[in-house]
Order: structure tokens, then C-alpha cells, then sequence
């Protein structure tokens, strides 16, 4: 049970915890959203109260319904960037779990094995309809019959648009292309961070040059179709672009090995960014993706998004 989950901390993995007593966020974080830093602001404060040298997050390394199930769930972002987020909000560690080792654990040898001994915790938080251990036996009363009350704080379901705030209802908002409900939940834009791969070259010949990228795996992606974006160079510099996600149906001959990925026409830029790693923000869903005519229609439609994505940046004030 020792090897079933490892420490990471600002400086990397670590294979011990510095001596002391520490209070555990508890949850699966994916996308860290804005209720998931309301557990780790929690987590802090009892930090505090308790006397404790450290706070931290306990994970899973991948989503258990992926292991528990056939149908894969795509996670909102990667692991390393969850890990990342966590670690920006102010905890000093985070605890992955391997779930495939770890899922036939009982919910009491988790609490009394993983938490109390191997990782000296003293007191934990977490979400209002939290459950752990094997078959997810476990919940916040099995915590206070361990740690108190005062060593346990649950935090209440958070409401956003008249829905509970969740990975899942975030999920469906990113695929329905309902960015601005997703990023409101998230508390940071939805967005893809990739090198530009070579394309067909194509845009250049035809006055639009586009940057290629393609999403991780495992990794959710944004509804097909086109949308608003802002993009952020390596010099950081940051530009309004028109980005198309889907396959792109009017220029590909079905030898795109790549299937789905994202192409990005960057209003008024003139480099090349060749291997150079792109932030694509999508901000505004603009329209369906659709198959033209001809290429001389498609550079038409790219010019009239491209003015509207223009258009919605002038006359925001939350960009």
C-alpha cells in the first residue's frame, strides 16, 4: 500500500513529507474549479486552527469512473496541470493515489492506513457529497469518528447558473461550447497550451497562414466548430485569433492522421511560430463547423470570423 501513491510538491516528487502533523483536502479536483478552491481554502484555515505544519490534497492519478467503467470520461485537464493548479492555491503538497491499486482499500483502512499513519494527517476537508474507500463506503461522518468534529470540515454545495458546480456540469458546458458558463465555473478560461505542428501549409498560399495544434489524450475538447480565441505567443505577447476545432472538412482527403485538433488564424500576425508552444484561450463559441463548396468560399467565411471575433473583443470588458 506504501508504493500505491506518491508526494509532489513545488520541488518536484519527494519520498517523505517534512516531520509533522499536516490536514488533507480530499476530492478528485479534476480541472480544480472554483469549488474545489473553496475546499482548499478551507483546508488552509483548518491548517491553521489545528496547529498543523502542513496542508495538502489527496487525488487519484486518473478518474475512478475511467477504471470502474467502459465508458472513457475525458478529464478537463491534464495531470500535471491539475497538480499544478492545486499547488497554486496554496497547499504545500499533493498526494496522487494509483486507484487501480488503491480501489479495493476499505473506506476505514484508507482513513486509519493512508491518512493517519503514512501521511501523519491530523484533520481533513472535504465537498458536501465526498465518498471514498472501496464501493465509496466511506464519508465525512467515518472522518469525524477519526478526527473529530473540530478536524473535519465539510464544504457546502456551491451554485453557479442555478446548477451544483461539478467537473461533470462543466464537462457538458465545454462541449455544448457554453465557454463563458465553463469558464465561470472553473475561475480560469478553457484552453490549449501545444507546440504548432506543421499543417498542409495551405493558409499561407491562400493569405490566411494558420497555426496547427493538437490536444492531448485523455484530454477534453472543446465542441467542434469556430470560435473566438486569444492566443499568447512564447514572447508573450497576446493576439485575438479565430480558431477552427473540429477536422476540418474542406481541405482534409481523410489522410489526416491527427483526427481532431485545432487551427488558429491569428488576426494581424505576421512570424513564424513553427515549434514554438501556443496558449489558445476559446473564448466565444462563433459557429458549427462547415464543409464549403470551395476554398475560395472557406478563405470568405475566415475573413468575416475573423472581423467577428474582432468585434466581440472591442466590446468586452471581461477580455
Amino acid at each position: 500500500m506504501t508504493k500505491s501513491f506518491y508526494i509532489v510538491t513545488a520541488e518536484g516528487v519527494v519520498s517523505t513529507l517534512p516531520r509533522g502533523r499536516c490536514v488533507i483536502a480530499l476530492g478528485n479536483f479534476d480541472g480544480v474549479h472554483v469549488a474545489h478552491r473553496a475546499i482548499f481554502n478551507e483546508a488552509l484555515k483548518l491548517k491553521k486552527r489545528l496547529g498543523a505544519s502542513l496542508a495538502g490534497a489527496w487525488c487519484f492519478s486518473e478518474l475512478p469512473v475511467n477504471v470502474l467503467g467502459n465508458k472513457k470520461t475525458p478529464m478537463i485537464c491534464t495531470l500535471e496541470e491539475k497538480i499544478k493548479r492545486i499547488l497554486d492555491t496554496g497547499v504545500d503538497f499533493v498526494a496522487i493515489g494509483n486507484f487501480r491499486e488503491l480501489s479495493s482499500v476499505s473506506a476505514e483502512d484508507f482513513v486509519n492506513v493512508i491518512l493517519a499513519d503514512k501521511l501523519n494527517c491530523i484533520g481533513t476537508v472535504c465537498g458536501f457529497n465526498h465518498r471514498f474507500g472501496h464501493k465509496g463506503l466511506g464519508n465525512c461522518e467515518l472522518l469525524r469518528e477519526k478526527f473529530g468534529k473540530d478536524g473535519v470540515a465539510v464544504v457546502p454545495e456551491i451554485t453557479m447558473f442555478g446548477e451544483t458546480v461539478s467537473s461533470t456540469a462543466i464537462r457538458e458546458h465545454i462541449l455544448n461550447g457554453e465557454l463563458e458558463i465553463a469558464r465561470a465555473m472553473l475561475g480560469n478560461p478553457i484552453y490549449l497550451s501545444s507546440p504548432v505542428v506543421s499543417g498542409k501549409r495551405l493558409g499561407h498560399a491562400l493569405g490566411f497562414p494558420t497555426a496547427n495544434q493538437t490536444f492531448p489524450v485523455g484530454v477534453i475538447t472543446p465542441k467542434h466548430g469556430i470560435y473566438a480565441t486569444l492566443c499568447y505567443t512564447e514572447d508573450g505577447k497576446r493576439h485575438i485569433g479565430v480558431s477552427n476545432v473540429g477536422i476540418r472538412p474542406t481541405i482534409t482527403d481523410g489522410s489526416d492522421l491527427h483526427g481532431v485538433n485545432c487551427e488558429t488564424y491569428i488576426c494581424n500576425f505576421e512570424g513564424d511560430i513553427y515549434g514554438q508552444t501556443l496558449k489558445v484561450e476559446f473564448c466565444t463559441y462563433l459557429r458549427e463547423e462547415k464543409k464549403f463548396s470551395s476554398v475560395n468560399e472557406l478563405c470568405h467565411q475566415i475573413a468575416i470570423d475573423a472581423t467577428n471575433a474582432l468585434k466581440i473583443f472591442e466590446a468586452s470588458d471581461i477580455y
